[in-house]
Order: C-alpha cells, then sequence, then structure tokens
C-alpha cells in the first residue's frame, strides 16, 4: 500500500489508451437531439441548400435586370413559403420577408426602406444586381461537402447549422456511460436539514461535494459521458466491490471518490487489480487507474480539488479516447488577434478560425454570404465594433469548438 514513493509520470496515461475499449455502437438519432454526442459519420448534404435563390433581406422581389423601374406589386412571400403557384411577369414584384424563396422570374431583394411604393406599385430608382441581398442556391452548403467529421463532438452551433440547411437525423456514437462511486462512512449525503447538516459537521462529518464536483465536471465539459449512476456508499469495501462490478457490467467506466490514500482504507487497492497507482501531480498524487478488460476504474481523492486534478489529468482524456473523440466543444470568450481588415458601419458578429502562433491567438474571418452557423472550419463567433476592425486588433471571440 506504500504508493507515493513511486509516483508515475502523467506520461503514463498514454500506454493505457490502446488498452481501452472505444465505443462501436452506432445510433442514428434527430440532429435535434444530437448535442453533446460524437459525430460516427461525416456529416454530408445529399442536396444544395437553399435548393432555391432565398431572400437575405425584407424587401421586393425583381428581376435585377429590370431596375431601375416601376413594378406591380402582385403578391407577398412569407418565410416558410414557396409560391410555386406565384410567377413573376415583366414589370412585376412581389414583397419578401427574410428566409423566403424568392418567386420564379426574380433573382435579387430590393429592400423595402430603399423602394418606394405608389398604391399597387413599387419604384425603384437604382440598379440593383444579381443575387443582391439574395442567399444564393447552394451558399450554405454545397451537396457533399463535409459539415462535420467523424469524432466531433456536436455542439449548438452545430445542430443550428446542421437543422438550417435541412439534416434532421445525425449517425453518433453512444455516450459512454459511467458509474461514480462517493466512499466514506463520514459523508453526509443531501438532501439534508441545513441545520442538522451544520451541526454534524462541526462533529466531524462531510458533506459529500468531491463526487458531485466530479460529475458537474464531467456533464460540463464531457458531454459524450452519460451518468449512468451515481452513489454514495460508507467503507464498507464488500458493498464498494458490489457496485463497482455492476457498474463494470451494466457500463464502460467506474470512478471511486474517497479512500485513495496510503491507509487501510483504500478501495482501488483492495480491489486487487492491477494498474497505474499514484502519479507525479500535486494535489491528486493519489490518483490510480486500472483497465480491466477494456474498461477504466478510477481512484480518485476525497479531496475536491485533488479530485478534480485527477479528472482533467486521468480521466478525462481515457473516456475522451473511449468515446472516438477527435474534435471538443469549448465555451469560452478569449481575445485574439484578427488577421484580416474588417470593415462595416454596424458592429457585427464574425465566424473565425484560431491558431495560435508562439503564444498568440489569431482570428481568421472566414467570408459568408449567409447568416448560418455552416462552416466546419469555424471555431468560434468574433465580435467587431460599429465602423469595423483593422487587421491586428485584438477583438473578443465565443470559442466553441477546440481548433
Amino acid at each position: 500500500m506504500k504508493y507515493l514513493t513511486n509516483l508515475n509520470p502523467l506520461s503514463k496515461v498514454a500506454e493505457i489508451l490502446p488498452q481501452l475499449k472505444t465505443i462501436s455502437d452506432v445510433e442514428k438519432i434527430p440532429t435535434w437531439d444530437a448535442l453533446g454526442y460524437v459525430v460516427a459519420r461525416d456529416v454530408v448534404p445529399t442536396h444544395d441548400y437553399p435548393p432555391h435563390p432565398r431572400a437575405a433581406y425584407d424587401g421586393y422581389a425583381v428581376n435585377a435586370e429590370a431596375t431601375p423601374g416601376k413594378f406591380k406589386l402582385v403578391g407577398t412571400v412569407l418565410v416558410g413559403q414557396y409560391r410555386r403557384d406565384l410567377v413573376l411577369k415583366e414589370g412585376e414584384t412581389a414583397y419578401v420577408s427574410v428566409g423566403a424563396f424568392l418567386p420564379e422570374g426574380s433573382d435579387t431583394v430590393v429592400p423595402e426602406e430603399v423602394a418606394k411604393v405608389e398604391g399597387n406599385y413599387v419604384v425603384i430608382d437604382r440598379k440593383f444586381e444579381k443575387y443582391d441581398n439574395v442567399d444564393p442556391p447552394g451558399s450554405y452548403v454545397r451537396k457533399g461537402t463535409v459539415m462535420l467529421k467523424q469524432g466531433t463532438v456536436i455542439t449548438p452551433f452545430d445542430v443550428v447549422g446542421l437543422l438550417d440547411v435541412g439534416i434532421t437525423t445525425v449517425h453518433v456514437y453512444r455516450k459512454v456511460a459511467v458509474t461514480i462511486i462517493a466512499t466514506g462512512d463520514e459523508l453526509i449525503t443531501p438532501p439534508v436539514d441545513p441545520e442538522v447538516a451544520a451541526e454534524l459537521v462541526q462533529r466531524g462529518m462531510v458533506i459529500e461535494s468531491t463526487a458531485s464536483l466530479v460529475a458537474w465536471y464531467i456533464q460540463t465539459f464531457m458531454p459524450y459521458v452519460e451518468i449512468r449512476k451515481k452513489v454514495v456508499l460508507g467503507d464498507k469495501h464488500e458493498e464498494v466491490k458490489r457496485v463497482v462490478e455492476d457498474g463494470l457490467a451494466n457500463g464502460d467506466a467506474v470512478i471511486i471518490t474517497g479512500g485513495a490514500g496510503p491507509s487501510e482504507i483504500d478501495h482501488f487497492y483492495k480491489l486487487g487489480y492491477a494498474g497505474l497507482r499514484g502519479f507525479r501531480m500535486k494535489p491528486g498524487r493519489p490518483t490510480s487507474v486500472a483497465v480491466v478488460n477494456g474498461k477504466p476504474i478510477f481512484g480518485l481523492s476525497g479531496y475536491p480539488i485533488s479530485a478534480l486534478h485527477g479528472v482533467i489529468r486521468i480521466v478525462e482524456p481515457a473516456l475522451r479516447h473511449m468515446a472516438n473523440v477527435t474534435k471538443s466543444p469549448r465555451h469560452d470568450w478569449i481575445y485574439a488577434v484578427i488577421t484580416q481588415d474588417v470593415p462595416g458601419e454596424m458592429a457585427q458578429v464574425v465566424r473565425v478560425k484560431l491558431s495560435t502562433v508562439e503564444g498568440t491567438i489569431y482570428a481568421t474571418p472566414i467570408k459568408v454570404k449567409h447568416h448560418s452557423f455552416t462552416d466546419a472550419d469555424a471555431h468560434g463567433v468574433a465580435l467587431t465594433l460599429s465602423g469595423g476592425v483593422k487587421r491586428g486588433d485584438v477583438v473578443p471571440v465565443l470559442v466553441y469548438r477546440e481548433s
């Protein structure tokens, strides 16, 4: 049980990865339910989107070659409508809202604030070009484009982007099923009367929080993991062993918190599995891991910060490998150096690709003509100020995927 004098280097974690069973079960699920799952097959649309010219502005649909001119207003097309019955003839126009497919016979949208309405006619006093204020066919995504690669964890932005182009199902790996076991005769398990709990703490008891912190980290940063069961047990080893064996039989991994130190109460040691006991890290030196038939058992300290360190350093790399993850989500704000001028009178949100060079994070704008999150190469969105930004300026970026 003396192991703290022969600590394992963190590099040893890489040696256990080949021993772990990766998830092979693939499910086809609705896109709106796919948040946090790992893509099992490249997501490739079977169609161009939009399939027809789509209004990017509220205004009047006309044939660009006929501008400037006076047009008779003959109908309205709102988003969600596809008016096959409405065909614009020479000298005619129809009102369209953002997102609506243009009626046949038109190829541009004149913003309503630019046009002048005179009764049943609309006067346009300047020239417009084809597809002005319009998302052309295929401008969101082209048939055959890889929108999400296998191994990508699906983010809220991905869900929005896929649904926006009509991709309603995706193939994903099932989530890694984990059992978390908090151990210790001293533990108080909420919900309990707060006053009673406070008194018990004064007498030396401990309110369970370590396993809850581990669960929070997994739910927040590892959405590809499902916490199948979370239980609080005392220090009766036979009971702990029973739950561990159940977790291995009915899931993919087990995490034990508490009883991980060099004492008589060392559940990981008593399980008898060969593995790595103790790592060269502080706090969290007692962190341990064993692999049983391709499934890992992790032993973490009962102290919250030590257990958290063990999850980040040891547990996360292992479960990420098992889940087939190649690209994880992120959700934080950073500051980055913009690599190109972004002109504009109004404040903008700009999709960007991130890169790091000698410790500096750079954001390269991705030029698109639409407002959807359908860019597989984008890592986040940058905010620019009114008047635009110049190359070299520092901008805030909401990051939603690791680079």
